[in-house]
């Protein structure tokens, strides 16, 4: 991104935080200090992070991915929960192969004190005792080193693989052993706070963590997830979610819907997201100062 095109992002992001009123000022803030960033279990990702963040600042999650191995992404949570930093795994049901293999697990992260973790289905064919997230959930459940919080995927965009009924009460039903919900990555805060109302009205009572992306080029958030190609053409996504985040700050609904936080996948773009979050931070206190 060049410095004409940042100077140009932060004009429009200060135009459109001009239009907020001191409440939707006040969750700008609250959603952006609240946020959590995901980074990918890289062999580099450790020094990354110490490089970048203070333990104690801005908490974490690690991605889970086919190509890095499960045992990856908790070897990396640990390493980062013994130096301080607050830590949620992600465990992909399918890349677990046995259950003495998540039995490993959920001891490993006791040992570390790490008890929070985000549950997903993970992507087909992995070596896997679990062939969906609901019999992971129901496995460890069952665990005496079960974690005390536990999230679940959500949907606002929907799925190539699911039909939106489906999807929805197959979040209902795993909601019952979940002590949180966090939503894929979306570009659309209408979409996102339609769906969250329709789940309300469903019965859905968990806090929401909505995911959004880092401070990540276009073509890296397409590669990552091609589901997003329709949502990242023509939009502002180089300099963050700038635009998506302050919609969502706009709206009273946000508290009543029970939005909770962000979750920001940052594709290990650590400084870059990191310098954005406190940009916008920043322009939040100063809007309509002048």
């Amino acid at each position: 991104m060049t410095i004409g095109s940042q100077r140009r992002a932060s004009r429009r992001a200060r135009r459109a935080l001009d239009e907020l009123d001191s409440e939707s000022r006040a969750r700008l803030q609250r959603l952006i200090s609240e946020a959590r960033f995901v980074i990918v279990p890289t062999s580099e990702a450790i020094s990354l992070v110490e490089s970048r963040l203070t333990p104690g600042t801005v908490p974490l999650g690690v991605s889970g991915t086919a190509e890095l191995g499960i045992d990856q992404t908790v070897a990396v949570a640990e390493i980062l929960a013994a130096k301080g930093f607050d830590v949620t795994p992600h465990l992909p049901a399918r890349h677990i192969s046995t259950p003495a293999h998540l039995d490993e697990i959920l001891r490993r992260l006791r040992r570390r004190s790490i008890d929070r973790v985000l549950v997903v289905e993970g992507r087909r064919g992995g070596p896997g005792a679990f062939p969906d997230a609901a019999r992971l959930l129901a496995a460890m459940h069952e665990h005496p080193e079960v974690p005390s919080d536990i999230g679940i995927a959500g949907h606002p965009d929907g799925h190539p693989a699911h039909d939106p009924a489906e999807l929805t009460e197959r979040l209902l039903e795993r909601s019952r052993l979940a002590s949180f919900v966090s939503t894929r990555v979306s570009l659309d805060p209408v979409r996102l706070l339609g769906w969250l109302t329709e789940m309300r009205l469903r019965g859905l009572e968990l806090p929401i963590e909505a995911g959004v992306p880092g401070a990540v080029h276009p073509e890296h958030l397409i590669a990552e997830d091609p589901a997003l190609e329709g949502q990242v053409r023509g939009r502002e996504t180089q300099n963050g979610p700038t635009r998506f985040v302050i919609d969502l700050a706009g709206h009273p609904a946000v508290e009543r819907l029970g939005l909770a936080s962000l979750r920001v996948d940052t594709l290990n773009h650590l400084q870059a997201t990191a310098d954005w979050r406190q940009q916008l931070y920043d322009l939040s206190q100063r809007a309509r100062s002048a």
